[in-house]
């Protein structure tokens, strides 16, 4: 899974005072984000304006029974955390933001989130302290980032993704289609957390 704050190259700008405030509201949404990953789910990493997180199919928090629907909810609850923390920093709920009228600040409402998944295989290897994926199903959820999805908020699933985990009644669901050289056409699913396309 990856979970990517969209919006993040027009919100970073140019003097020092906009970059600075730009990097604390996108580190606090991120944060936002973190704070509320559980087992089964685990960060992989940190990627800029994304994190990166796998869920291992063999821990028995993955395969249990409601432990599907569990993950569905709280991929929903990414999006409340998110929205909420930008509430709050935009309006004035931070030392930072404060009062603030810079291009960072003013333009908090501009960034989204959507979130891209993905159920494949991964080889599992430890750098120094670093534990990395690696292999063509991770490659994939990251060509998923560029998709043809027309919305700015949306959860992007792909078919073999969509067995897998269970969401709460009453989202709305599109199926489609991304195409992917050396990777061919990619069934998906577009879920609407929100309620409504945004």
């Amino acid at each position: 899974m990856i979970a990517d704050i969209s919006g993040y190259t027009r919100f970073m700008v140019a003097s020092d005072t906009e970059i600075a405030h730009s990097q604390y509201i996108i580190s606090q949404l991120i944060h936002s984000i973190i704070e509320h990953v559980e087992i089964p789910m685990e960060v992989s990493k940190l990627e800029g304006d994304a994190i990166f997180l796998f869920a291992p199919k063999d821990n028995p928090d993955v395969s249990g029974n409601g432990a599907s629907l569990d993950i569905g909810s709280k991929l929903i609850h990414f999006f409340e955390a998110f929205h909420d923390r930008r509430s709050e920093l935009n309006t004035g709920g931070s030392a930072v933001c404060g009062k603030c009228t810079c291009g960072a600040c003013s333009n908090i409402d501009g960034l989204k989130l959507k979130l891209v998944v993905h159920s494949g295989r991964a080889h599992f290897y430890r750098i120094r302290e670093f534990n990395e994926l690696s292999g063509s199903d991770v490659i994939l959820v990251h060509r998923l980032l560029k998709n043809s999805v027309p919305y700015q908020e949306y959860i992007l699933m792909t078919e073999s993704a969509w067995p897998d985990i269970d969401f709460p009644r009453g989202i709305e669901i599109e199926e489609g289609c991304e195409h992917y050289e050396h990777l061919g056409d990619i069934r998906t699913r577009v879920l609407h957390p929100t309620g409504r396309p945004q």
